[in-house]
């Protein structure tokens, strides 16, 4: 039985659950983990419980700690939970139980424990995500969310082509290629048709970076009728983003928060994991800069405006809880002494547009960046400066922002044949 005091006599069977498998190790240090968190006694006991009846289930399944994933946890949670008979009593909770096995594979991570990424495949197809994702992280340098995408069309693709054999992509033809796509992507947008040809070309050229030939491969991959530019990017006017700004309730902690982090993705353009990666060591209020840790791995500086450095010292010094963290911005609820996550960055903006009635006009924080930049365009700012600030290599990708300046585009169209 765990010694850990806080565990209560309710969780004799769960603790049971927990010793009688591969995770019972851990049992104690998850109910230290959530109670270090903040979480109260009741919280522990629910979390608690759900993960035993997890470590349960797996055990049944036969699944080693080092095969849990996503993909298992989900096959718990929709094919298990619904019609589980473990016990009486058991906990059959879907959002404690998702809650808790987050808790629980942060935990693992945190100590070093190593568990799957890779979607569930085939012995010889999981080999080779392996090597196709040091790929992505070591060479590329792409983030952990654009190489689980690239990940799952590729598996998708060798389990469709291969099955539980031998990787031999040398046999594949160009047919072969087009024929998956074509029949994978049926009924996708574009844009989501794009980018699976964007994952399988990454993993041809990887095995071409192996010596095998695949140009052919390359050549077969459908091209997608997709025009970045046919369209005007969608952006806020000067009235909405006022609105927006008004929503927050800079007399909380939590509202000076969500308005700091509004205002940095507003006047900086910045993406929101770039928001939530922010440390304090990043601002350099002599000077009046803020270092950001850019896609690549880079780290570029940019200036400071007076209304974000504003908005970011008033959360420092009227908001921020007392935490050992050294990002800026971090969780005001349990788990406590906890950056803020990707999600907290984008509720941050969405529960805002839903006080002020723009919920249908702000479904996510790109719009911000397409806002900052289209704003610097009406402004008469030059491209150059557009494509610094938002850290553009390319100038071609700053161009759809050129449309915006309708005014001036008016000078220079053309009249309509015929009128």
């Amino acid at each position: 039985m765990p010694k850990y005091s806080r565990i209560t006599s309710g969780q004799i069977r769960s603790e049971e659950w927990f010793a009688e498998t591969s995770l019972g190790a851990y049992a104690d240090a998850f109910a230290r983990y959530l109670t270090d968190r903040g979480y109260a006694e009741a919280s522990v006991s629910r979390y608690f419980r759900s993960v035993a009846h997890f470590a349960h289930w797996l055990s049944q399944e036969g699944a080693s700690l080092g095969g849990i994933n996503e993909a298992l946890i989900n096959q718990f949670l929709d094919r298990h939970l619904p019609h589980c008979r473990c016990a009486p009593r058991c906990s059959r909770t879907r959002t404690d139980a998702r809650a808790a096995l987050r808790h629980f594979l942060a935990m693992l991570m945190a100590s070093g424990t190593r568990t799957q990424r890779m979607p569930i495949a085939p012995a010889a197809v999981a080999t080779e995500l392996a090597a196709f994702n040091r790929h992505l992280l070591e060479v590329r340098g792409l983030s952990d969310s654009t190489c689980t995408v690239r990940l799952w069309h590729v598996r998708d693709f060798l389990v469709d082509r291969f099955g539980a054999g031998p990787i031999r992509v040398s046999t594949l033809a160009p047919i072969d290629v087009a024929r998956f796509v074509t029949r994978y992507t049926r009924g996708w947008t574009p844009g989501s048709i794009k980018t699976v040809g964007i994952s399988l070309r990454g993993y041809f050229l990887f095995k071409a970076s192996r010596g095998l030939s695949t140009k052919n491969l390359i050549a077969a991959l459908p091209r997608v009728a997709h025009w970045r530019l046919a369209g005007l990017p969608e952006i806020l006017s000067a009235i909405e983003i006022q609105q927006l700004l008004n929503a927050f309730d800079r007399k909380t902690a939590t509202g000076k928060r969500d308005y700091a982090i509004t205002r940095c993705l507003l006047d900086l353009g910045l993406r929101r994991v770039e928001v939530a990666h922010l440390q304090l060591n990043d601002v350099d209020w002599r000077a009046g800069t803020l270092n950001i840790h850019a896609k690549g791995k880079r780290v570029d500086t940019l200036p400071l405006p007076r209304s974000t450095g504003q908005a970011i010292a008033d959360y420092l010094r009227h908001g921020r809880p007392t935490t050992t963290r050294r990002e800026l911005f971090v969780r005001h609820r349990p788990p406590i002494n906890a950056p803020a996550s990707l999600d907290i960055v984008r509720n941050a903006v969405r529960y805002a547009a839903k006080r002020c009635n723009l919920q249908q006009r702000i479904r996510g924080t790109h719009i911000f960046r397409r806002t900052a930049a289209c704003r610097m365009v009406q402004g008469g700012a030059p491209f150059k400066e557009i494509a610094d600030l938002l850290r553009h290599r390319d100038l071609d990708t700053t161009t759809i922002y050129a449309k915006v300046d309708l005014p001036s585009l008016r000078r220079v169209a053309l009249p309509w044949p015929g009128r």
